[in-house]
């Protein structure tokens, strides 16, 4: 199991390590939040369950489609990835491109920025393994 499997399967696991904030909370960053904790401003986007299962899957196959990607999750409901996946695009992080081939397609990638979870992901399995997961 490579290391970001490990880390998606322990936060899938331990549901409350990865709790989801409140619906009633926006999840655009305002300058206000900005200026008040960066920490909790990604997690707002990053922290909701599934999330980083699908950035991760992104890192791993690089272009997917929703089908493949619902697959590759295992357990996720399609309204719930879709509302993922639309959360990942309007903050910059998750590319959505219509492919015109036959039968028309949507295919999803990571953005630079999107790709700069990479290490971020890897920093959150090296604690997990460390503090969670020993041995």
């Amino acid at each position: 199991m490579n290391t970001l499997t490990t880390m998606a399967t322990t936060i899938s696991n331990r549901p409350q390590a990865a709790t989801a904030l409140s619906q009633s909370t926006p999840l655009k960053p305002t300058d206000d939040d900005l200026l008040r904790c960066p920490v909790e401003v990604a997690a707002r986007i990053i922290g909701q369950k599934w999330t980083l299962q699908i950035v991760k899957t992104l890192l791993e196959e690089e272009r997917v489609r929703f089908c493949e990607l619902q697959d590759a999750l295992g357990g996720v409901n399609p309204t719930t990835l879709s509302t993922r996946l639309k959360l990942l695009e309007e903050n910059g992080i998750v590319c959505r491109t219509q492919i015109s081939d036959l039968p028309p397609h949507v295919e999803y990638s990571l953005t630079e920025m999107g790709q700069q979870l990479d290490e971020v992901l890897r920093a959150v399995v090296g604690w997990s393994r460390r503090w969670l997961c020993p041995g």
